[in-house]
């Protein structure tokens, strides 16, 4: 038999359940990292460079398959994030076309991974990175398509003033100075 406050204790359980499990949900999804995928779009250089200013700190940028065409050079200034392509000779971003920027991809970071894809012809230094502690450049190709000139980029790969700095399975062709 069911008496009233039994009935009030059974909704009022109610309640509180349904209230702890929204709070764990809620603190469940605190700090929690993701994963941004993109697609080659006509508005490469908008969607990268949007996607690499809105990164938080544990997320992962994902460049599919594809070329990536560019009139501008691309930034990163947050830290503790993961960049990557599905390949050195799948993921392309294309400079060729570029009129602005002194580089491809220029980081300011700490901890970031870079990997699986690749910078081409780009005005100045294809990768630079400046100041970062824990910059991770894995499988990235660098290339001047053209073939070697004094016109292209000084530096393939180009971490300055960094340190614990692992650059693996890379490859740097035509930078008219030094590949690293």
């Amino acid at each position: 038999v069911l008496t009233k406050i039994t009935v009030e204790r059974l909704k009022m359980n109610k309640k509180i359940s349904t209230f702890l499990v929204l709070v764990i949900i809620l603190f469940s999804q605190v700090g929690e990292s993701k994963n941004v995928l993109i697609s080659p779009t006509k508005n490469d250089h908008e969607m990268i460079q949007e996607a690499l200013i809105l990164l938080q700190p544990g997320d992962s940028l994902t460049m599919l398959e594809g070329i990536y065409q560019f009139e501008d050079g691309l930034s990163l200034d947050v830290d503790n994030v993961t960049i990557k392509g599905e390949g050195k000779d799948k993921t392309i971003l294309s400079f060729k076309d570029q009129v602005s920027g002194a580089q491809g991809l220029l980081v300011t970071s700490d901890g970031v991974i870079l990997k699986d894809f690749a910078i081409e012809d780009a005005k100045g230094d294809a990768l630079k990175v400046i100041g970062a502690n824990g910059i991770y450049m894995i499988n990235i190709r660098t290339e001047w398509t053209g073939g070697p000139k004094s016109t292209n980029g000084a530096y393939g790969l180009y971490p300055v003033e960094s340190k614990n700095v692992l650059i693996d399975g890379c490859v740097a062709i035509g930078a008219s100075d030094a590949g690293i």
